[in-house]
């Protein structure tokens, strides 16, 4: 039996199973294409990618991750939550769509919501941050209600030279005013929109 995971529109966010989901990692993140806007982007070798799954299946006091599923049950990226600062609840996100036919097709940034959606109604955390390099992430990060805060500049080698970081964070009562927010929560009380 499939397990159900955090259900979006599109995607089903599953925990990381190394059996199911270590061959993609390992393609995925030893693509340049794929990786080039990903803070670690120099390959990974087997070793060290099955040291990862063996944190992120065992330890959750700082870290939540998930593979992502669209329709078909087709394994096609990963999101997480890293780096969760429980004194001021706080957390930065991370995210790869690894499979090149998903792109441009919403999977992303139906994952960053229901992701967005754990983060503030299970944690109960207040911030979530997220920087980018990527166009398209940038998009994702503004149809899900995250502000744009800045830029740090010249912050990532890539290519041959400095390039900057677009930053974008969403606070708790920023999510809980999007109508998305309400209608998710709803749906998650069993209940249906009354308005």
């Amino acid at each position: 039996m499939p397990i159900v995971g955090l259900k979006g529109e599109r995607v089903r966010l599953v925990p990381p199973d190394r059996a199911l989901h270590l061959e993609n990692a390992l393609l995925w993140l030893n693509d340049p294409e794929i990786s080039a806007a990903l803070k670690y982007n120099l390959g990974v070798t087997r070793r060290q990618e099955e040291q990862f799954f063996e944190k992120i299946e065992t330890q959750r006091e700082s870290d939540f991750a998930w593979a992502v599923l669209d329709e078909t049950e087709r394994h096609i990226g990963f999101v997480g939550l890293h780096a969760i600062n429980w004194r001021d609840r706080c957390a930065t996100g991370g995210l790869v769509i690894g499979e090149r036919s998903a792109w441009g097709h919403g999977y992303a940034t139906d994952a960053v919501r229901v992701r967005t959606r754990f983060a503030f109604n299970q944690l109960g955390l207040h911030r979530i941050e997220g920087r980018t390099m990527n166009p398209a992430m940038k998009r994702v990060y503004e149809k899900c209600g995250y502000r744009h805060e800045g830029v740090a500049r010249l912050k990532h080698w890539r290519d041959g030279r400095w390039q900057d970081a677009q930053l974008f964070a969403i606070l708790a009562e920023e999510w809980f005013a999007l109508p998305e927010s309400r209608e998710s929560r709803l749906v998650s009380q069993g209940r249906p929109d009354s308005t």
